[in-house]
């Protein structure tokens, strides 16, 4: 996914939704593949699952 230009916006394919606080994933994500072959992308490390928690 090497871009000539910095500035170009990202394609639809590079944008990550998180599904669990559901906002734009920028940089490093991990992602999980389903048994219905879908994938599922969380932010990295899980981070937005510990600021819920923290909410309580």
């Amino acid at each position: 996914m090497n871009r000539s230009k910095k500035n170009e916006p990202a394609s639809e394919e590079d944008v990550r939704v998180c599904s669990i606080c559901g906002r734009t994933i920028i940089g490093e994500y991990e992602y999980i593949r389903t048994r219905r072959k879908t994938e599922m992308y969380f932010c990295k490390g899980m981070r937005c699952r510990e600021e819920k928690n923290n909410g309580r």
